[in-house]
């Protein structure tokens, strides 16, 4: 029978329940965290050091480094902190059991000096203090040691220099042998070896100094004290002989032999050698013999060296070698020769050395380009004539006794006579204003003498002394034939080279007189609808002409004309009225110096059907007005005619008495008259015509009372019309009227 076993209940909940139990903590944990992180603030971090931040090398230096941190937890902050020395990290530590921590350096170097600062990291809060500088000053006097005291030329020995105190990671040692230059040895360590070797016996003074790099400086440590060590001489004795002596003459043989003297060392482990001016001559084993037969470049000094190992032994030998004959001059002359002309070259040896050879041993040849030119036996003197085609350049040699010598270089050149000068000019010519006169040969060695001429007489020179360069003369000329008279003359040799251009030609250009303005027609005074022409003429000057019209007070030109003519039109047109005015002309050319014409006014009249019809016009307004009148007067007397006429004559009239008519009016209907005329003045007021009328004075006709006398005397009548359509009053006979009467109308009987 199979049975089920049952686990208890327990069993299988407590795995559970423990794995909620540790969910809860964990959940627990991050809430504490969360919490806290939410309330942690650093307010600040402080980087502090202590003894001071200039201290001495040696001493203890501790860099405290103090937060400042506002929490809101009671449960113990783990910090993590850190120190940099010029930003790079040096120490670092974690801690929840201080709120500060300390960095202490041992002993402190110069090479801790720097900028430090250190930060605090909480919680993931971090913050970093302000830069703090430590100088440490003061570096340790190094200590030299030498593996031997005592040591051979050419022996080496081993220095070693440290100052094991010091830290650093790139330090420089320097190893000194008295006031020579020092070896120099870089390293990663306080301490620096190297092999030393004396190139000369006797005692020496090592010393050692070192440096370490500070960027971006490098600290110098003070001197070692000095170690001293013996070297002895290294027994090889260089010795040299020189045969057949020391003053030699150029062609003999010449012997140096080098060798050395009382050594205990093997020849073989000597190395001898011959030099002259640092050029090795002869070398070997032990000893050497350098022969050779010498020429006076040899003269100097010998050397006969002696090398073991790096120990050098020299001893040297001054040689004087005499010349057997100087080096050869060679001479031209004379020293310029034109075409044509003869020339000679000499070829001489002026010092000969008479103890070995006799002068006529000495045998010259010429060359020219290198190539001889006197083939055999050359007396030392070549005569020609210059041309083109013995230019070149020319040495000689001479050789006696199997010594060769070669003389100076001359390079000749035939020289070349002008040719005929050409005359020109680069710019144009303008009578009155500089310019320049060229002259050019093109042909004729330099230098060349350029002279000027006007009519024939030297004006002024230039001296010519570069290629492609040409005379130049600044004139001026009066009038425009004057161009003609200059001429030029060139010479390289003197007045037999000379030679003369031909007459100067060239385009002259004359600048404009002042211009001519001329009206046309009538001089200025026409009359509308004329054809109005302004004609400027030039008198003088050179074409192309520019003219231009101008009317005064304007800068506009009124027209501009190009021309070759002396005279050009300007057409106004038809004249008007705003024509008049006063105008100008400018004229001008190439020469750019215009000019300007006097002011010549224009005056433009009345066409002639004009002043015909304003004539006609008058005469009509004066026909109306005289027939305007005459209807009036005829009026007027129609009037007169239809009144009483009453005519009064003195019994006795005297001659200056008038005649005066008067019409008679009835007394009642005078006024009756007046108070109608007072009546109808207000309802149609009129005012009263006045006329001048002239009297007729008549004369007595008896001789004996004189001359008649004939006069006028004036008098006023009124006369006063009734209004029309308005019927006489009663009684009115006519108008009052007062006349003038003329005196010499015959009397009335």
């Amino acid at each position: 029978m199979r049975t089920t076993r049952l686990h208890p209940l327990g069993m299988g909940l407590r795995p559970l329940y423990l794995l909620l139990l540790q969910l809860l903590l964990q959940l627990l944990a991050t809430w504490q965290v969360a919490e806290t992180q939410t309330v942690l603030i650093i307010e600040s971090v402080k980087l502090t050091i202590l003894p001071g931040q200039h201290v001495a090398s040696g001493t203890d230096v501790t860099l405290q480094c103090d937060p400042k941190i506002t929490s809101g937890t009671g449960m113990p902050l783990k910090h993590r902190y850190t120190f940099y020395r010029d930003s790079d990290p040096v120490y670092g530590n974690a801690t929840t059991t201080a709120s500060s921590l300390p960095y202490v350096i041992r002993q402190a170097r110069v090479a801790n000096s720097g900028s430090y600062k250190c930060s605090v990291e909480v919680h993931g809060q971090y913050k970093e203090s302000d830069p703090e500088s430590l100088n440490v000053t003061g570096l340790q006097t190094p200590v030299l040691l030498l593996n031997k005291a005592t040591v051979t030329e050419g022996e080496g020995v081993t220095a070693s220099c440290s100052a094991p105190k010091e830290t650093g990671s790139s330090f420089f040692f320097y190893f000194f042998e008295g006031s020579k230059e020092p070896k120099k040895v870089p390293t990663s360590e306080n301490l620096a070896e190297t092999q030393l070797k004396f190139s000369s016996p006797g005692n020496k003074s090592v010393t050692c100094h070192y440096r370490i790099s500070l960027q971006p400086d490098l600290v110098t440590s003070s001197r070692s004290k000095p170690s001293r060590v013996y070297v002895q001489e290294l027994s090889i004795r260089p010795h040299i002989e020189v045969t057949p002596n020391t003053n030699v003459i150029e062609g003999d043989t010449l012997q140096i032999a080098c060798r050395v003297d009382g050594s205990r060392h093997k020849p073989s482990n000597i190395t001898v050698y011959v030099s002259k001016d640092g050029i090795m001559k002869a070398n070997g084993k032990g000893s050497i013999v350098y022969n050779t037969t010498v020429r006076a470049s040899d003269s100097g000094l010998y050397e006969c060296k002696a090398i073991m190992g790096d120990v050098v032994k020299a001893v040297n030998r001054s040689v004087a070698v005499s010349e057997l004959f100087s080096r050869p001059v060679l001479t031209l002359k004379p020293p310029e020769a034109f075409e044509k002309e003869s020339f000679s070259l000499a070829c001489y040896s002026h010092n000969i050395s008479s103890q070995r050879i006799q002068r006529g041993q000495v045998k010259y040849s010429l060359y020219r380009n290198g190539r001889v030119l006197t083939p055999g036996d050359f007396g030392g003197k070549f005569n020609t004539t210059a041309e083109a085609s013995r230019n070149g350049n020319y040495s000689c040699d001479a050789v006696a006794k199997h010594i060769r010598k070669s003389s100076n270089v001359i390079v000749f050149k035939a020289k070349v006579l002008v040719s005929k000068p050409s005359i020109f000019v680069p710019d144009e010519v303008i009578v009155g204003k500089p310019f320049r006169i060229h002259c050019r040969c093109e042909n004729g060695s330099l230098p060349v003498s350029y002279t000027l001429l006007s009519n024939k007489v030297p004006q002024k020179s230039v001296l010519v002394r570069q290629p492609n360069e040409t005379a130049s003369f600044l004139v001026t000329v009066r009038r425009k034939e004057d161009v003609r008279n200059f001429t030029c003359e060139a010479e390289n040799n003197g007045y037999s080279s000379r030679t003369e251009s031909r007459v100067l030609d060239a385009a002259v250009t004359e600048p404009v007189s002042v211009p001519t303005l001329l009206i046309m027609p009538n001089f200025g005074s026409v009359t509308e609808g004329e054809e109005l022409f302004l004609a400027c003429t030039v008198r003088e000057g050179s074409p192309p002409f520019t003219l231009k019209w101008y009317r005064d007070g304007s800068d506009q030109p009124l027209d501009t004309q190009m021309t070759k003519d002396r005279t050009g039109l300007h057409v106004l047109g038809p004249a008007r009225r705003e024509h008049t005015g006063a105008y100008r002309c400018v004229a001008d050319n190439p020469a750019r110096d215009a000019r300007r014409s006097k002011l010549v006014r224009v005056s433009v009249s009345l066409a002639r059907w004009k002043l015909v019809l304003i004539v006609v016009s008058c005469i009509l307004l004066l026909t109306v007005l005289i027939g305007v009148g005459c209807y009036r007067y005829r009026a007027q007397r129609g009037k007169r005619e239809t009144a009483t006429e009453l005519s009064v004559k003195p019994s006795s009239p005297k001659s200056e008495d008038s005649l005066t008519v008067s019409l008679a009016h009835d007394t009642d209907a005078y006024s009756a008259h007046t108070d109608t005329d007072d009546q109808s003045s207000v309802e149609t007021p009129k005012e009263p015509d006045v006329e001048y009328t002239e009297v007729v004075h008549p004369q007595p006709a008896d001789g004996s009372r004189g001359p008649v006398r004939r006069g006028t005397d004036t008098v006023y009548s009124e006369l006063q019309n009734s209004p029309a359509g308005v019927a006489d009053p009663p009684g009115y006979q006519g108008s009052m009227e007062f006349v003038q009467l003329n005196h010499d109308l015959p009397e009335p009987v």
